[in-house]
């Protein structure tokens, strides 16, 4: 039973780990104060839990993320002669610095490329990635009779799932035989 916890987590977050998108969720007042309770409970006295019982309450709740003060996160890909640093900055205290960025940067060091999202960037994105998947199931109830606006966006989003594919390709090589991703989610094509 020690580890229901964590096939659960692993059930419900996929096998790509917690950290889902690329920025960490903003709690209200109430379940703020909750998570700085279990803190509380976990620490008070410091040695109260042993070492695993520390590990399993960090993780059963994902507490290295949720309900944190500030967050920063650094990954790193190295492709071709460059490297790519990605970045997430999380404070609790100055939501307007809450941010993820993404760098390439050469050999020597020297930025190439610099792209910087904030929270509304990213909030948006997933939901016009929401409203893109919703449109290839026909989830999103459309009709044939589209105003202008709405066939523009359409395209758009069509041109973007396309050029996405592409990118993506080397990922769904394979799963398109079996019809899922690579984390068991089923695909749907937007064509």
């Amino acid at each position: 039973m020690r580890w229901a916890p964590i096939v659960l987590i692993a059930f419900v977050v996929g096998c790509k780990g917690p950290l889902s998108v690329p920025m960490v969720d903003r709690l209200d007042e109430k379940s703020q104060a909750e998570i700085d309770e279990v803190w509380e409970n976990m620490l008070t006295p410091p040695n109260g839990l042993d070492r695993e019982l520390l590990l399993d309450v960090i993780l059963s709740q994902q507490l290295h993320q949720h309900g944190v003060d500030s967050l920063r996160f650094i990954s790193e890909k190295q492709v071709g002669d460059g490297l790519v640093v990605m970045e997430i900055r999380f404070d609790r205290d100055d939501p307007l610095f809450d941010e993820f960025s993404v760098s390439y940067v050469d050999r020597r060091g020297r930025e190439l490329r610099r792209e910087r999202y904030s929270r509304e960037d990213i909030d948006e994105e997933i939901r016009l990635l929401t409203e893109m998947s919703a449109d290839a199931k026909g989830e999103a109830g459309q009709t044939d009779e589209l105003t202008e606006e709405q066939a523009a966006r359409r395209a758009e989003r069509e041109e973007r799932a396309r050029v996405m594919r592409e990118v993506l390709e080397p990922l769904t090589r394979d799963c398109d035989a079996a019809g899922t991703t690579t984390d068991g989610a089923e695909m749907t094509s937007v064509e």
